[in-house]
């Protein structure tokens, strides 16, 4: 079994604490698995304040799923407001991002991490974008990553999923082509070692996409069971 997936938000804090939120997620299906709160605040109450639209009920969900984990991260950083401003540190397996922002804005983060992974039914779809965060996102990446994800969601649910990616396949040969030209350039040009590395580190995508393709939809099918 694979080891779960985990993303910390650290917040260095206008008085100079630091505050840490530890989220730990499913390897397969990158569901949120952090333990409830205990005593859960009254606001968690799935009839509290219940959506319109929300099809769970309380006799089998009790508790809003999201707002339970919500009640978890909110607590620690209760003393802050929409507008101080704060350094918030995000450390994923594959990398590390440092901002400093408003508090309103590095909640907006954790609150949309959480959403999207800790089970409520509807923001259940976009636990694929949360299994490749993007911390402090801008509204033209948050588009570009929303309608690419739908997009893939909805060729993954065709009865062959592979066939529509012929042309995406193609379009590696041909750049796998383009890269090998662009490097005999970089080769008559300098004769420092990096610009031509760098190049064959580029190269080496357009070789291994088209391979993996299959297998890696294949292992991306459990984040998109909720379509």
């Amino acid at each position: 079994m694979s080891d779960p997936q985990r993303i910390r938000y650290v917040f260095d804090l206008p008085d100079g604490s630091r505050k840490s939120l530890d989220f730990t997620f499913d390897a397969a299906d990158f569901r949120l698995s952090n333990a409830a709160p205990s005593a859960p605040p009254f606001w968690t109450e799935l009839k509290f304040n219940q959506c319109a639209n929300c099809p769970l009920n309380a006799d089998e969900h009790p508790h809003c799923p999201a707002a339970l984990q919500m009640a978890s991260a909110i607590e620690p950083l209760n003393a802050l407001v929409s507008f101080d401003t704060v350094g918030v540190t995000v450390t994923q397996a594959e990398r590390t991002i440092y901002a400093e922002t408003t508090a309103q804005q590095a909640m907006s983060s954790v609150l949309g991490l959480i959403m999207a992974t800790a089970g409520c039914p509807w923001t259940d779809r976009f636990r694929p974008m949360a299994r490749f965060h993007l911390p402090f996102a801008s509204e033209v990446e948050t588009v570009y990553r929303s309608i690419s994800m739908f997009l893939l969601a909805r060729e993954l649910a065709a009865a062959n999923h592979t066939q529509g990616f012929a042309a995406l396949e193609e379009l590696y040969e041909n750049l796998h082509i383009v890269n090998r030209g662009m490097s005999r350039r970089l080769g008559a040009a300098t004769r420092a070692d990096p610009a031509r590395n760098a190049m064959a580190l580029l190269d080496a995508y357009t070789t291994l996409l088209p391979a993996a393709l299959a297998s890696s939809l294949e292992e991306l099918k459990p984040l998109f069971d909720a379509w």
